[in-house]
């Protein structure tokens, strides 16, 4: 009887654990309006670029300006169209992190940025946000 149980219990947390992993792949969608700052310094086998989120995000990455305790907040981005890929542009984007992607997106550290951040998957560039 107790090894049918600790059978089961083992089996419940497999499974518990297994389900647990795959839901965590993908986030929400969010969406945001964004500036463009420059491509991301690092070894990827995709183009990534370094945006700044308007305003406070889940998924971005927040940086404390020293001289002023302003807050900012950045995210490395994949799949940005060409069309924002200009300084200091702004534009509302929909987006959401996908470890999957991110990781075969195969990005290395990056040796050149202050520090890092999280790494988001751009859906699509639209007027305005919803």
């Amino acid at each position: 009887m107790n090894k049918t149980f600790g059978y089961l219990l083992l089996l419940g947390l497999g499974l518990f654990a297994s389900c647990e992993d795959r839901t965590d792949v993908r986030s929400e969608t969010f969406c945001a309006q964004a500036k463009f700052v420059r491509r991301y310094h690092c070894t990827s086998s995709e183009s990534v670029q370094v945006v700044e989120l308007m305003s406070p995000n889940p998924l971005a990455t927040q940086f404390t300006v020293n001289d002023t305790s302003a807050v900012r907040y950045y995210a490395a981005m994949l799949d940005l169209p060409d069309s924002v890929l200009v300084a200091d542009k702004t534009f509302h984007m929909q987006f959401h992190r996908d470890k999957a992607r991110e990781k075969k997106a195969n990005v290395l550290y990056c040796t050149q940025e202050y520090a890092l951040v999280n790494i988001l998957v751009c859906e699509s560039i639209l007027q305005s946000c919803p």
